[in-house]
């Protein structure tokens, strides 16, 4: 059984403005080094084979917080590139949604309506993750425990694929928090889903022994993420 842990990129400078980015790229914010090293801790369980990443450099940077002293490949694989929103990157969601409501509605509920503005179509992504799951199934031992970082849009196509949706569900059916654990598995031919947005590996122990302070700067970064997360809830990018 094929194990693969995916996870979507920490908080970006223009995540916390509420910024489209797509292709182009803002640095990690503090909260988003210290989200990725948070899991990088409840990784260390896994005895990982080899981490992909998607070429954006906010995807390498956690890439690298994650893999930490690990001594495995690291393999940027474009195919889980985030979506190229052309004219959007760079623009805040609210002007979006205040400009174009129309389009700003299809690019959150309705990706078969979404036209895209200069970039690529949903179904272009689609194709691009269906490649990347045939790809780690074919190349993959039977045995492997893979890590992989890309975005939200990826994400999303990942799951809908594995769950058999149409493609009119990719954007409502899942959100994709940051710096959580998608974990896949390929037995049998199939990719399935054995967990979505999770804090820490399925098989990772919960760690009894931390300490009441290591609690208490946890929540702090729990009550930080969930307010950003309800908030990015609205946008969905």
């Amino acid at each position: 059984m094929i194990h693969l842990y995916m996870t979507r990129h920490g908080q970006t400078l223009w995540n916390s403005q509420w910024r489209i980015q797509g292709q182009k790229n803002s640095p990690l914010t503090v909260q988003g080094i210290e989200d990725a090293e948070t899991l990088a801790r409840r990784l260390s369980c896994i005895d990982l084979d080899l981490c992909y990443t998607s070429p954006m450099p906010r995807a390498i940077h956690t890439a690298h917080i994650l893999m930490g002293r690990r001594n495995i490949p690291l393999i940027v694989e474009p195919s889980i590139a985030e979506m190229d929103l052309g004219r959007l990157e760079g623009i805040k969601a609210a002007d979006f949604e205040a400009t174009d409501p129309e389009s700003f509605d299809a690019f959150r509920n309705h990706p078969d309506r979404f036209i895209p503005q200069g970039g690529e179509s949903f179904q272009d992504v689609v194709s691009r993750a269906k490649a990347f799951l045939s790809r780690v199934a074919s190349q993959s031992p039977s045995d492997a425990q893979i890590l992989g970082v890309t975005h939200c849009i990826l994400l999303q196509a990942m799951t809908m694929l594995c769950e058999n949706r149409p493609l009119s569900s990719m954007r409502s059916a899942h959100f994709v928090k940051q710096t959580t654990i998608f974990h896949f598995v390929y037995e049998n031919g199939a990719w399935q889903i054995l967990s979505m947005n999770s804090d820490k590996p399925e098989s990772e122990v919960d760690l009894i022994h931390s300490s009441s302070d290591e609690k208490s700067h946890n929540q702090g970064h729990t009550d930080r993420r969930d307010h950003q997360q309800r908030e990015n809830n609205r946008y969905n990018f």
